[in-house]
């Protein structure tokens, strides 16, 4: 297989595209995606060929949730991410079901920003602290404090030492039937034993991890990954020029899988500008799959111009972490829930909601298992 290497990047470019692309750890769980409708997803089938791809049911029950007046503040990763504002929105709108009171701090991609945001948490004697993990050697300490103060310490896709209850986005772990295992299958019904390239960005844990997880979904459904790039410059440009110059190599590629939207922005590109078209899921032409569920991506997808994206449904991440924060005040959070993902492809993507317009009335809104 041939294989791009990682080149110099700067620190704060890797874990922004690590944050943008996916959790600080991706360990294998055992929640698994079955049919169901969420706020901004229809039903898929059971045969693992259909274009759409809905995201998993709750196989648990987080119970009642005791919607009682609390203190959560939580250590935001960058705020200038997209995502992460819409978490942010989704937290406060589940804030308000009981008068509660959260609050965000920007860690702005720095580690040491992030343990001096949790060292003023602490001064404030919050009742919850919530934390994406930027390093998890350098928040060791900070994070022991938090223990050691008695506050619940929730996290956000990590798991670290000191964390009671971790908070998973589905499109970030290695499931049974997971996005992974679902877009691998896809590309072997339509091309059994094809070909496939993949785009990481190498060095970062979290992204080779998922990488792995899908190389290894593939091989398992018979597919051959023939080449894998890392786009260092986390650019749809970097994409495309990698895409474009491992196409020459291979020119007959069946499927490229990308670890982000971004990334899978300039696959698209490249495919098309070598006079290929890309598969819609069932349509002739080169599978492309990317993961965020950026506007963007979406657009694509509804022009024909990328076959899958997978929405991390970032409010709902958001009203997760409230309800979890709630049970955890109360002594009853579980040790982890994951959210649903929903995969949007051609069939199902006139059903895509804009994040700030989806209406959740509720916790009985919410998709997700309980592990």
């Amino acid at each position: 297989m041939l294989k791009t290497k990682l080149g110099p990047v700067a620190v704060t470019a890797v874990l922004a595209a690590a944050l943008a692309a996916c959790s600080s750890t991706a360990d294998d769980t055992t929640s698994t995606a079955t049919d169901s409708e969420t706020s901004a997803a229809t039903t898929t089938d059971d045969s693992g060929d259909s274009a759409a791809a809905a995201p998993a049911t709750g196989s648990g029950d987080l119970g009642e949730i005791p919607n009682e007046s609390i203190t959560v503040a939580y250590a935001s990763p960058v705020q200038a991410q997209v995502g992460q504002q819409m978490f942010d929105l989704g937290a406060s709108q589940a804030a308000e079901l009981s008068g509660s009171d959260y609050s965000s701090l920007d860690s702005n991609v720095d580690p040491s920003k992030q343990i001096a945001n949790m060292t003023t948490m602490l001064q404030q004697q919050p009742d919850i602290i919530g934390t994406w993990t930027l390093d998890p050697g350098s928040t060791a300490g900070i994070y022991q404090q938090v223990t050691d103060a008695g506050i619940p310490l929730i996290g956000t896709n990590s798991d670290d030492n000191g964390i009671s209850s971790v908070v998973w986005t589905q499109s970030q772990l290695c499931e049974d039937d997971g996005p992974s295992q679902q877009d691998a299958q896809m590309i072997a019904d339509m091309y059994p034993g094809g070909t496939v390239m993949t785009i990481g960005l190498d060095g970062v844990p979290s992204i080779d991890s998922a990488v792995e997880c899908f190389t290894d979904r593939a091989e398992a459904a018979g597919l051959e990954v023939v080449a894998h790039v890392s786009n260092t410059s986390d650019q749809p440009a970097g994409a495309q020029q990698l895409v474009t110059d491992t196409m020459v190599r291979y020119p007959d590629v069946d499927a490229v899988w990308s670890y982000n939207d971004t990334s899978a922005l300039g696959a698209s590109a490249a495919v098309l500008a070598a006079g290929k078209q890309i598969s819609d899921g069932s349509s002739d032409g080169v599978l492309v799959f990317g993961t965020n569920g950026d506007e963007s991506a979406i657009q694509a997808v509804q022009e024909g111009r990328m076959t899958r994206t997978w929405d991390p449904n970032n409010v709902e991440f958001g009203w997760t972490f409230f309800a979890v924060a709630e049970l955890a005040a109360a002594g009853e959070a579980p040790d982890q829930v994951v959210v649903a993902s929903t995969g949007y492809t051609a069939d199902n993507v006139d059903t895509w909601v804009t994040p700030e317009d989806r209406e959740i009335s509720g916790y009985e809104d919410l998709v997700y298992t309980v592990g």
